[in-house]
């Protein structure tokens, strides 16, 4: 059987502690080093099939998921944040890998709030996620630089205030990705934005958190994503991080790569199969 066959396979769900179920799917051989793959907002479990397709190939054993609202998970109303996903989820699938595969510490790949969900777990429990990761790599994760320019700015203003009346943000037609998303969690994410702030609803720093935690970081960073994730906030994310095994690195025409990458090229497109996803392979291997 094939990884893509695999993944066609009805997920096995997982329960959170506060009984949501999530879906979870592997890909790539049984016996291989663990990798958890997630999504980011608006999205589901196929946008990191291609990745995991790949380091399966590269005889990883990749763990992929669907956060609470998405794909084949539990929509719990959509009342979620952030902060639910990343108390509740993260550790959930922590739990389910490690009792599948017999190993304490695995690899973590997210892409855009899938990599601020397991950062922001991380920065609330610094020794376990020492113990439990052997590395991160967050492909255009930030929190803090969205909205720099003026036009951008009120774009997401615009969307915060929508968002107010709302229980569910839509996806506008799949213009933004195939699945809605709970619209507290987007307000929080707009909040943390306009206030240069990356914290919870309660005011736990997660950026003063994270100083705490060290860990082998790959930040992955498009040039030409200059709406979601902009380099100064990917950059900002990588380096609060404690340690000195965190870094940052650019893809674009400046940097050598084959294109100046928005924020979903940087995951899905025939260039980042040729040029990031290796990139995250080696990281992987080495680490």
């Amino acid at each position: 059987m094939t990884a893509q066959e695999a993944v066609l396979l009805p997920p096995e769900l997982i329960r959170t502690a506060d009984g949501v179920d999530l879906a979870l799917r592997r890909v790539g051989p049984e016996d291989g080093v663990p990798v958890v793959l997630t999504h980011g907002t608006f999205s589901n479990h196929r946008s990191c099939l291609g990745l995991a397709n790949y380091l399966g190939s590269q005889g990883f054993a990749c763990w992929v998921f669907d956060w609470r609202g998405h794909g084949d998970s539990g929509r719990n109303d959509f009342l979620h944040s952030f902060d639910d996903v990343a108390e509740q989820d993260v550790p959930a699938i922590l739990d389910a890998v490690s009792q599948r595969t017999g190993q304490t510490a695995l690899h973590w790949v997210g892409h855009s709030g899938g990599g601020l969900i397991v950062s922001m777990w991380a920065a609330r429990n610094p020794e376990l996620a020492q113990r439990r990761l052997r590395s991160l790599v967050l492909i255009g994760s930030q929190a803090t630089a969205a909205g720099a320019s003026p036009r951008h700015w009120l774009a997401i203003q615009a969307f915060d205030w929508m968002l107010r009346w709302r229980r569910i943000a839509p996806s506008r037609a799949k213009s933004v990705g195939p699945e809605a998303e709970s619209a507290r969690l987007m307000r929080q994410w707009c909040q943390w934005n306009f206030r240069r702030r990356f914290d919870s609803l309660e005011g736990f720093d997660y950026l003063a958190g994270l100083g705490g935690v060290e860990l082998p970081v790959l930040g992955v960073a498009g040039s030409g994503d200059t709406f979601i994730a902009p380099v100064a906030g990917c950059e900002a994310l990588v380096n609060a991080f404690g340690g000195a095994q965190a870094k940052l690195e650019l893809f674009g025409l400046a940097t050598g790569a084959r294109e100046d990458y928005s924020h979903n090229r940087l995951l899905l497109s025939r260039n980042a199969s040729a040029e990031v996803w290796p990139r995250i392979g080696q990281w992987l291997a080495q680490h």
